[in-house]
């Protein structure tokens, strides 16, 4: 049988691309997420998700546009639970996806203030890359994505919440740890820790490349932690974007940042959404805060 409850273990289950977190975040047992999906499977005749033996579920192509319309649904039946109250009567559920560097410098705080701004509404987000984030946007299994400015689709609307100025990382106890600005040219004859994301690993590689300056990298790292590790224990420098409040590695090891000279552009962070998938009224609420959320910050 369809119903909101199935429908809101289904996208709990995408959301959580496992039926066991899903029935975690839901507080039941995994076995009522199962039986409502394999309802949602039988009353369709179609496979809505592919399982993975040790590795959660992922959506079929009928799946993906499943759980868009029931996300659509679900946030339509919340509004309409508090239609005619007074007051805020914005309700439903927000996904987000956010590249998972940037997301423990904003979204806990962002969905805090939110939340507590609107109360009926809930955020839910994914940490994943630069080469994920679009196809989920384009496939409408998120609403909004958090983001540096990569050069999306012309489908994908955008607006720019801030700017961060690109620098060099050091250990505490490199020699040029102590001084105002470092060059491009100057880097470029260091080992460079890079990360492993492509299109990450690619513009900075790029930044260097457009001068003729042809870096050595010396390895890479799948996690920013990581890479601010390899960089403070001495295996090279790198050059990032994102400021940690702390200038301390994970192992309590010292890092030093230094401006770079000679790079004009800045790094834009950006809110996207598609064109194809009309924003709920909880998605245009959390899209109008975050955009008064960055500008309080950066004013």
């Amino acid at each position: 049988m369809l119903t909101l409850r199935s429908l809101k273990y289904l996208v709990a289950a995408a959301d959580h691309e496992s039926v066991t977190e899903a029935a975690a975040a839901l507080n039941i047992s995994q076995p009522a997420v199962s039986a409502a999906i394999a309802q949602l499977e039988g009353h369709y005749a179609q496979q809505i998700f592919v399982r993975h033996k040790g590795r959660g579920v992922s959506p079929t192509p009928f799946g993906r546009d499943l759980i868009r319309r029931a996300r659509q649904l679900l946030n339509q039946a919340a509004e309409l639970a508090l239609f005619g109250r007074q007051g805020d009567t914005i309700a439903g559920e927000v996904s987000l996806g956010c590249f998972a560097e940037l997301a423990p410098h904003y979204l806990p705080a962002l969905n805090k203030t939110f939340e507590d701004s609107f109360p009926q509404v809930r955020v839910t987000f994914r940490e994943t890359g630069f080469d994920e984030l679009p196809r989920l946007l384009g496939e409408g299994s998120i609403d909004l994505m958090l983001d540096y400015d990569i050069g999306l689709p012309e489908e994908i609307e955008q607006i720019t919440l801030t700017s961060l100025a690109p620098y060099a990382l050091l250990p505490a106890d490199h020699r040029w740890a102590g001084r105002k600005q470092l060059t491009l040219e100057r880097l470029a004859g260091e080992p460079l820790i890079l990360a492993a994301e492509t299109q990450s690993r690619r513009y900075l590689l790029d930044l260097f490349q457009r001068r003729g300056l042809q870096p050595e990298v010396a390895r890479t790292a799948a996690s920013f932690e990581t890479l601010r590790g390899l960089v403070a224990n001495g295996y090279g420098i790198s050059v990032l974007h994102s400021r940690p409040a702390s200038d301390v590695s994970y192992d309590g090891s010292p890092l030093v940042m230094v401006p770079i000279a000679d790079i004009e552009p800045t790094h834009r962070i950006l809110l996207a959404w598609s064109r194809r998938f009309p924003l709920s009224p909880a998605a245009e609420a959390y899209r109008d805060f975050t955009v008064g959320w960055f500008a309080e910050r950066s004013g």
